[in-house]
């Protein structure tokens, strides 16, 4: 199960604590030393939300987002300077700096990924990374979609082994980090995740792992593929929250972002171009989405889209997380203008606002029609001619 839900639960909080929105556009670079759990933080970003008592949502040069409440807040200065991005180098010497020793830096076209494992498996990840970048918005520039690849490098934290990765995910992901080996940051803009050659499953099958061909051979194998597609899944939301896609801190339906990352989900680790696996069915989640379905007991469409209850409860996320899937396929392949349409309204919404389930249904229904049983006919019957 990705993080995202973790990072949609922390800011449903936010919204509380930031109160009625106020959409600010700033001008400057503000300083802010906020007392932040008991502790004194200083922060400089451009102020992207600004409630009426003076809460903030400030995003920083290295593309993080701080939301920051009135009673936090203890000085608060600017200047006339805009808000640049960090570049590579930057961006590179600011993580490493908290990282601290032991941590090293390989960089390409799009990342900068950070590590304390071998040289070879960042080079791996990075080249994974580029490739499904350069699908991803080939993909939707072709169906429409007004996006670009991201204008600042994005960050990406490797760690050696579970154990180190899980200190540093232990404050985001509390009690769940033991659940995933990978996740996007929605405040930080981070992906973070650990070596997976290093697995002891992976290993016994194959103990080879010191160049690139080893790696990826080893990660072929089907013990591998959940891990390699749950790596995949963090990054498409880390492009997507990027790219102009969609947009953080705003109400994008969870079903949405989950399924849309899970279209994504199969990677072709052969496949140099970076799109040859875009759009095939992923099995995994195809599987138990038809197992619910011919049992009656997959999520009705309308309870996909009015609150994300049943992705938030441990109980029935597995299942929610197959119908999520099977829905934004069977949008995305045969509703495709329609979808388009949907995702761009969806990222124009305003920062920190929840929609209510009346406005949701609404936006659903303006895009995709108002008969939600002949819709859910119409898929029963596409989805039902699956292989």
């Amino acid at each position: 199960m990705t993080s995202l839900c973790s990072n949609r639960r922390l800011w449903f909080a936010l919204v509380a604590m930031l109160a009625v929105p106020a959409p600010r556009a700033a001008l400057a670079v503000e300083h802010i030393l906020a007392n932040i759990e008991g502790r004194h933080q200083r922060f400089s970003g451009k102020v992207v939300h600004e409630d009426p008592a003076g809460g903030v949502l400030l995003i920083t040069d290295d593309g993080a987002m701080w939301p920051i409440t009135a009673s936090a807040i203890r000085n608060r200065t600017s200047d006339s300077k805009p808000l640049v991005p960090l570049n590579k180098k930057q961006l590179a010497e600011r993580l490493l700096k908290e990282m601290g020793p032991g941590f090293q830096v390989h960089d390409s076209k799009n990342y900068v990924v950070v590590y304390n494992t071998t040289r070879t498996y960042a080079q791996w990840c990075s080249s994974l990374l580029e490739r499904l970048q350069k699908g991803f918005v080939s993909y939707w520039k072709k169906r429409g979609c007004d996006i670009s690849a991201p204008d600042a490098p994005l960050p990406v934290l490797v760690f050696s082994d579970k154990a180190s990765y899980a200190r540093y995910a232990r404050d985001e992901l509390g009690g769940s980090v033991g659940n995933a080996i990978g996740y996007y940051s929605f405040q930080t803009n981070r992906i973070a995740m650990y070596d997976l050659t290093g697995s002891q499953e992976l290993r016994r099958q194959n103990s080879r792992r010191g160049t690139l061909n080893d790696i990826t051979q080893l990660l072929k194998q089907p013990a591998a593929e959940p891990l390699v597609a749950t790596i995949v899944h963090e990054a498409t939301h880390q492009i997507s929250f990027n790219c102009g896609l969609q947009t953080r801190y705003n109400s994008s339906p969870v079903w949405l972002s989950e399924g849309l990352a899970m279209f994504f989900e199969t990677p072709d680790l052969s496949n140099r171009r970076g799109n040859g696996a875009i759009g095939k069915v992923n099995y995994s989640r195809w599987n138990l989405y038809r197992k619910n379905a011919n049992a009656g007991t997959s999520p009705r469409l309308k309870s996909l889209i009015v609150n994300d209850d049943l992705i938030h409860n441990s109980r029935t996320a597995f299942d929610t997380y197959a119908a999520a899937w099977a829905w934004n396929y069977f949008l995305i392949k045969w509703h495709t203008e329609q979808y388009v349409a949907y995702l761009k309204m969806l990222a124009d919404k305003p920062l920190l606002v929840l929609d209510d389930e009346k406005t949701r249904l609404a936006d659903f229904r303006k895009h995709f029609g108002d008969n939600l049983n002949e819709l859910e006919k119409d898929f029963f019957r596409r989805m039902s001619r699956i292989d």
